[in-house]
């Protein structure tokens, strides 16, 4: 049986076709001195599982590679999230591209309060302005709803954005 067209699941897709390609190409590798295996810890506030639905995020780690964890609000609740990130090049670009996984509050639902699962975002990390300092986090996920039910239209899995306005402390500045 095919599965019918989804406009969101086409454009997660051609986000990722363009981002990555543009990422590697407008952001040049540093010199061998400039990629040391730093620890950095980024601080920020956001929207997405990693943050909690909506409020702080934390992300601690190396440059390929780090923990994120995040507590928010979920409206009917409190909101969680905490997972891995790996990122496709190290903290001295400007653009990286990276893949997050996360388990936490993926769903709020009347009466049931917040739904927990899983979620698997594809997303860049943008410094703005010189490399360290001020970073914006986006991110296209697709999410896992546990359990199923609760006469929700599509209860198991949804396409969602993640955004973060975040502080990087430590690492290469």
């Amino acid at each position: 049986m095919r599965k019918p067209f989804s406009w969101a699941r086409a454009v997660s897709l051609a986000v990722l076709l363009v981002v990555v390609p543009a990422a590697a190409v407008a952001s040049p590798p540093q010199t061998a001195q400039q990629t040391q295996m730093n620890l950095a810890m980024k601080v920020g506030v956001g929207l997405g599982v990693p943050y909690g639905v909506f409020g702080v995020g934390i992300d601690v780690g190396i440059p390929y590679f780090s923990l994120v964890g995040g507590i928010g609000t979920a409206l009917e609740g409190v909101g969680w999230g905490a997972g891995v990130r790996v990122y496709f090049f190290n903290q001295t670009r400007k653009f990286r591209p990276h893949f997050t996984a996360v388990y936490g509050t993926t769903m709020i639902v009347q009466d049931v309060k917040t739904v927990n699962g899983f979620g698997f975002y594809a997303g860049l990390d943008h410094d703005v302005g010189p490399v360290g300092g001020l970073i914006l986090t986006y991110g296209v996920g697709l999410l896992t709803n546990e359990p199923p039910g609760y006469g929700i239209e599509d209860p198991r899995f949804s396409v969602k954005v993640m955004f973060g306005a975040n502080y990087r402390f430590g690492g290469r500045q």
